[in-house]
């Protein structure tokens, strides 16, 4: 049976029953996302190195038994070994010890002590083990090397006499790459400080990737950097900012009632701002958790709403609440769905790279639409402006296809 033995028994400096493991990185606690890993690894048991008062604790062992889990606290070394037989495996993660998935999953597969290079690791402050290795917080060894533990004081720290054990017994040393200390994708939580600091890091890692040429995205990017990371303080804080995006999307269907086409086209650009900030936020959430190797499908649905939405104001603004007698209504509606059909394809596929992005954000569509409204010139900017991006396309398909021919 696979055992996982987990740590929170490190305090904080402001209160001994506070520990680093109860720190919370991107929403979650550390301890939490620990048992994420491990359950994922295979564990199937959890002895939790604990004490029975350390904030957090009851949390953690309801995780664990949701998980299915069979959880014990213990507290010292002779504990662990009651629990262990020579058939089991154990895998051990240092205390407040984040790891990303994809690194630290290969790692829990088959035995092995994972290390780092000796400077970096010291100076992010794990453990030395010789002049080349600091120990990088995992290890996997056979139930059986446990048994040596009754023959070190009670007291012992059992994360570091399991490592020790382990390297005298010759398990098989595996490599962490020192940049994942410098990318912040391999970390020791000393203090809330630190916590923070990851945030932060993943968060400009994820302005980067999300990082484009239009004024939206720009926008976007600036109000998220500007207040990114107090909303992290927040617990789920992508979560707030997604129903956030509610009220933007309520403001424009009740202004369009009333008439106020260009107003609720300023909303809806308002909506595609607040979704666009949220999916940044969730990137940098997801970064170094489980969720980062699965589809996430909320930014497509919540792009499709607002293209069926601006579909629905263009094609209102045109016709103005006017349904006709006759087939003349269905122009409004035909040139409405052109734009959201054409401009949706070529943000995906428009041969000229660099125009893309211009054609995804529809924060400048929307406003342009509304100032188009209020010149009264709706109308010939929708149809010429499809056009041109028709024509446009067409022609730089010809100039490659020819080009390749020759």
């Amino acid at each position: 049976m696979r055992i996982a033995v987990l740590s929170m028994l490190e305090p904080l400096a402001v209160d001994g029953l506070l520990t680093r493991a109860g720190v919370r990185v991107g929403g979650e606690s550390v301890i939490e996302q620990q048992l994420e890993l491990v359950v994922a690894a295979g564990a199937k048991r959890l002895l939790l190195l604990a004490d029975r008062r350390a904030v957090g604790l009851d949390d953690a062992v309801a995780l664990a038994s949701e998980a299915g889990m069979e959880v014990r606290i213990i507290a010292d070394a002779p504990a662990l070994c009651s629990e262990v037989t020579a058939a089991d495996e154990l895998m051990v993660l240092g205390d407040a010890l984040i790891a990303d998935p994809v690194l630290l999953l290969p790692l829990l597969q088959t035995s092995g002590v994972a290390v780092l290079p000796i400077e970096a690791g010291l100076a992010a402050g794990f453990e030395r083990i010789d002049a080349e290795n600091a120990w990088a917080g995992v290890l996997v060894i056979p139930g059986a090397l446990a048994e040596r533990l009754r023959q070190l004081p009670r007291d012992c720290d059992v994360a570091s006499s399991l490592l020790r054990i382990a390297l005298m017994a010759g398990v098989t040393v595996r490599q962490v790459p020192g940049e994942a200390l410098t990318e912040k994708r391999w970390a020791v939580v000393k203090s809330e400080a630190d916590g923070l600091a990851i945030e932060a890091h993943r968060l400009r890692h994820s302005l980067e990737a999300a990082r484009g040429r239009t004024l939206g995205s720009r926008l976007a990017g600036l109000l998220v950097g500007r207040f990114g990371n107090r909303l992290f303080e927040a617990d789920r804080s992508p979560v707030l900012v997604w129903w956030f995006a509610l009220v933007p999307v309520a403001a424009a269907v009740a202004l369009a009632a009333f008439g106020m086409f260009a107003s609720a086209l300023i909303a809806l650009g308002l909506a595609w701002l607040t979704v666009r900030g949220a999916i940044i936020l969730q990137d940098a959430e997801r970064q170094g958790r489980l969720a980062s190797a699965l589809p996430d499908h909320k930014p497509l649905v919540a792009h499709i709403a607002l293209d069926l939405l601006l579909l629905l104001l263009l094609a209102l603004a045109l016709s103005g609440w006017d349904w006709g007698q006759s087939l003349d209504v269905l122009g409004p509606w035909f040139v409405a769905t052109v734009w959201i059909a054409v401009t949706r394809i070529a943000a995906e596929g428009f041969p000229f790279a660099m125009a893309r992005p211009w054609f995804e954000d529809r924060f400048s569509q929307c406003l342009v639409f509304a100032i188009a409204i209020a010149g009264g010139v709706l109308g010939p900017v929708a149809m010429l402006g499809g056009m041109a991006i028709l024509l446009a396309w067409a022609g730089l398909t010809v100039v490659r296809a020819d080009g390749v021919e020759n």
